[in-house]
C-alpha cells in the first residue's frame, strides 16, 4: 500500500512575528486583555498600599491617593475597556471590616471616577497621551476634578450609610476625600503618562549627573527643619527641574515634593503641620495642587518655546533655501515665525509679486514680503472681502502704512483678488500725496481683480486635476498589485493544489480507489475555498449585492460587517445610476474604515438622500475628531472618486466632537 507522507511546512517567522498573529486571534485577545487587567490592578493595588501609609482618619481618607493618578493614566494609554483590573484592585485594598453596602459604594465611586477621568480626557486631548501641551495640563486638571467628585460623593455617601462617619463630620470627609483623590491625580497621572510615552529614555551623562543632584536638593530642603520656616523653598528646585528636562523631569520632582510633604504632615512633622489634622492635611494639599499646577504648565510652555523656536528655524531655513525669502529678510521672518508660533497669534505675511511706478522704484520689491498687520488698506481688504479705499494715511499705522508714506504715497484702494469666499489676495492701487485717486478707481480695479481670479482659479484647477489624475493613476496601479498579490497568495495557491490532487486522484484510480475517493474531498474541499477566496476578492472589486438588490442592501451589508455600530438613516429606495451607486457604497465603505481604525468612535450614522439632481451623502461618528482633510490618503481618495462625478466633498471635524464627512454628486 502506498502511503503519502505530508511534512509539515516550517514556520520561519521570527516568535515576535508569531506573538503579533496570536494576539490577532480571539484567544489571542482575550488573554492579551486578561493580562493588561491583571496589571493594571496590580498597579492600582500597589499605589493603593502605599496611599494607605498616608491615612490619617478613619484608614480610608488620606492626605494623596496615588491610585486615582495610576489608573487615570492606565485607562487613558491602554482604553477604558481595561476598567475591570481598577475593581479587582480597589476590592483587594478595601476595607472588609466595614458594611458590605459601604465597601461596594466606595469601590463604584472609586472605579466611576477613573473611568470618567479618562475618557473624559481622551475626548480633550485627542491622541496625545504624553501631555504636550499646556491645553493637555489643563484638560487633566480638568477631568480629573470632575471625576473624583463623583468618588467624593460615592464614598462619603457610603460611609455615613454605613454609620462609619457623623452627620457632623460629612463636610469635612467630602473635602477631604476629593482634595485626596484630586492631587493623588495631578501628581500621580502626569508621572505614569510622560513617562510611559516617552520615546527615549536615553540621558546625556552630565545630564544625569545633573537630575542627581537635582533630586538631592530636593530631599534635603524637605526634610531639614530650616523649610518649616520657608515652606515654599523648594520652588526654584521645581522651576529647574521643569527648565531643564521639561515634563518629564517636573512630573518626578512633583511626585518626589508631594509625596515627602505629604508624609511628613501626616507624622506631625514639616511646614504644614497645624493645631488640627484637618487644617495640616488641607494647607499640605494645597500645596500639591499649586506645586503641581506650576511646575507641569511651566515645563510645557518651555517645550513649546523649544519646539516653536525649532519649527521656525528649519521653517526659514526651508523658506531660504527655496528662494522664498532674501537672505536679508531672515531675521524678519524667523521672528515673526516664532512669536506667532509661540504665541498661538495668526500672523498673516503678503508676498508682493509684481507692481509698476511712474518713478520706476517701487515701494516693495518684487518677492518682498511683510506682516499684514496695523490700519492700511489691505488690511481692510482683509477684514472686510471688499475694495476698500483710503483718501489719507495720516493716522494709519503698520509697516505696510510706513512704507507706503516713506515713498511719498498718501492715499490708496484695493480690490481682493477672491476664489468663492476665499481672500486669495489683492491689486493695489496708490496715490501720490496730494494727488488722490480719481473717483471710481476701486471699481475698475475690483473689475481687474475679477479677471486675474478667473485666471488665478483655472490655474488652480487644473493644479488639482492634474494632481487628481495622478492619484487616480497611482491608485489604480496600487489595486492592480494588490489584486495580483491577493490572486497569487490565495486562489493561485488552491488552485495549484487543487490540480496536484487531481494528479493523486489519477495516479490512485487503478492502484487505489478507496484513497482516490478521500483525495476527491480534499479536492473538493479546495475548490470550495477558492471559489470563496475569488468571491470576496469579487466583493472588493464590485460587490455583485450592489448590482442586484441596490443601494439600500448593499450598504446593510455593510454595516453589518463594521467594528462598531452603524445606523442608516436614510437611504432612497429609487435606483441611482450604477456610477453614483459604486461611488457612495465605497465611499461609505472608506468612511466607515477610517471611523474604526482613527476616530475611537462608539458609534457612527449614514444618510443618502437625493434631491434636485444632487445624491447628498453624510456619514457622521462621535469619536475624537480632528481629522485633517488633506492629510493621508483616505480622505484624499474620497475626494478624488467624488470629484472624478462632478461632486464635492467636505469634511467638519472639530477636536472632541466628532467628525462628519459630506459628500454632493450630481445624478440628474
Amino acid at each position: 500500500m502506498d502511503r503519502t507522507i505530508t511534512a509539515p511546512v516550517p514556520d520561519d517567522r521570527s516568535p515576535v512575528e508569531r506573538l503579533q498573529t496570536w494576539r490577532l486571534t480571539a484567544s489571542g485577545q482575550f488573554a492579551w486583555w486578561c493580562i493588561e487587567v491583571g496589571v493594571v490592578a496590580g498597579l492600582y493595588y500597589g499605589a493603593a498600599r502605599a496611599g494607605l501609609h498616608l491615612a490619617y482618619l478613619h484608614g480610608s481618607v488620606t492626605a494623596l491617593w496615588p491610585p486615582v493618578g495610576v489608573g487615570v493614566a492606565a485607562l487613558v494609554i491602554l482604553g477604558p475597556g481595561i476598567w475591570p483590573g481598577i475593581v479587582i484592585g480597589d476590592l483587594l485594598v478595601a476595607d472588609f471590616s466595614s458594611p458590605w453596602g459601604t465597601v461596594l459604594g466606595q469601590t463604584l465611586g472609586n472605579t466611576l471616577e477613573v473611568v470618567v477621568a479618562a475618557i473624559l480626557f481622551r475626548r480633550l486631548a485627542g491622541r496625545r497621551t504624553g501631555l504636550e501641551r499646556v491645553w493637555d495640563v489643563l484638560a487633566l486638571v480638568a477631568c480629573a476634578a470632575i471625576g473624583t467628585l463623583i468618588s467624593a460623593a460615592f464614598g462619603v455617601v457610603s460611609l455615613r450609610l454605613g454609620h462609619v462617619i457623623k452627620a457632623a463630620e460629612f463636610g469635612s470627609v467630602f473635602r477631604t476625600w476629593w482634595l485626596a483623590d484630586f492631587s493623588g491625580a495631578l501628581v500621580l497621572a502626569p508621572l505614569v503618562l510622560v513617562w510611559a510615552t516617552r520615546r527615549s529614555w536615553r540621558m546625556p551623562r552630565i545630564q544625569i549627573a545633573e537630575a542627581v543632584l537635582l533630586l538631592a536638593i530636593l530631599v534635603v530642603l524637605i526634610e531639614v527643619p530650616s523649610q518649616r520656616d520657608v515652606p515654599y523653598i523648594v520652588f526654584p528646585i521645581l522651576i529647574w527641574a521643569a527648565l531643564r528636562f521639561g515634563s518629564a523631569g517636573a512630573a518626578t520632582a512633583l511626585a518626589i515634593v508631594s509625596s515627602l510633604t505629604v508624609w511628613n504632615t501626616a507624622h506631625g512633622s514639616g511646614p504644614f503641620v497645624r493645631t488640627s489634622l484637618t487644617h495640616s492635611l488641607l494647607a499640605s494639599q494645597l500645596f500639591v495642587a499649586v506645586a503641581a499646577l506650576t511646575s507641569l504648565v511651566l515645563a510645557l510652555v518651555v517645550c513649546a518655546a523649544i519646539g516653536t523656536l525649532i519649527s521656525a528655524a528649519f521653517g526659514v531655513v526651508s523658506l531660504r533655501l527655496g528662494h522664498v525669502i532674501k537672505a536679508a529678510e531672515f531675521g524678519s521672518v524667523f521672528r515673526t515665525w516664532w512669536l506667532a508660533d509661540f504665541s498661538g497669534a495668526l500672523v498673516l505675511m503678503v508676498t508682493f509679486v509684481g507692481g509698476w511706478s511712474e518713478s520706476g522704484t517701487l515701494a516693495f520689491p518684487v518677492d518682498s514680503r511683510v506682516a499684514l498687520e496695523g490700519t492700511g488698506v489691505l488690511a481692510a481688504v482683509r477684514e472686510s472681502g471688499e475694495p476698500q479705499r483710503i483718501d489719507r494715511y495720516e493716522g494709519r499705522t503698520g509697516e505696510l502704512v510706513e512704507r507706503f508714506t516713506s515713498f511719498g504715497y498718501g492715499s490708496a484702494t484695493a480690490a481682493p483678488v477672491k476664489l468663492g469666499a476665499q481672500v486669495w489676495g489683492a491689486l493695489v492701487a496708490a496715490g501720490r500725496r496730494g494727488a488722490p485717486l480719481s473717483a471710481g478707481s476701486e471699481s475698475r480695479l475690483r473689475d481687474f481683480a475679477d479677471l486675474v481670479a478667473q485666471a488665478l482659479a483655472n490655474a488652480d484647477a487644473y493644479r488639482k486635476l492634474a494632481a487628481s489624475r495622478a492619484r487616480i493613476v497611482e491608485a489604480a496601479d496600487i489595486e492592480r498589485q494588490r489584486l495580483e498579490r491577493n490572486l497569487h497568495d490565495g486562489a493561485q495557491q488552491r488552485l495549484v493544489s487543487l490540480a496536484l490532487k487531481l494528479r493523486l486522484v489519477k495516479a490512485s484510480l487503478r492502484r487505489d480507489p478507496t484513497s482516490a475517493e478521500a483525495h476527491l474531498t480534499e479536492a473538493e474541499g479546495e475548490l470550495g475555498q477558492a471559489l470563496d477566496e475569488l468571491r470576496e476578492l469579487a466583493r472588493g472589486i464590485h460587490p455583485a449585492v450592489l448590482t442586484d438588490r441596490g443601494l439600500t442592501v448593499a450598504l446593510e451589508a455593510l454595516a453589518e460587517r463594521a467594528s462598531l455600530p452603524v445606523e442608516l438613516t436614510r437611504v432612497p429606495e429609487d435606483r441611482l445610476p450604477d456610477s453614483i451607486e459604486a461611488a457612495i457604497y465605497y465611499l461609505v465603505a472608506e468612511a466607515i474604515t477610517n471611523v474604526a481604525k482613527y476616530a475611537q468612535a462608539t458609534q457612527a450614522s449614514v444618510a443618502v438622500e437625493r434631491s434636485n439632481g444632487i445624491a447628498t451623502v453624510v456619514v457622521s461618528d462621535d469619536g475624537v475628531g480632528g481629522a485633517e482633510p488633506n492629510s493621508g490618503s483616505g480622505l484624499v481618495g474620497l475626494a478624488d472618486r467624488v470629484e472624478a462625478l462632478g461632486g464635492r466633498l467636505r469634511v467638519d471635524s472639530p477636536p472632541g466632537r466628532g467628525t462628519r464627512i459630506t459628500a454632493e454628486i450630481p445624478c440628474a
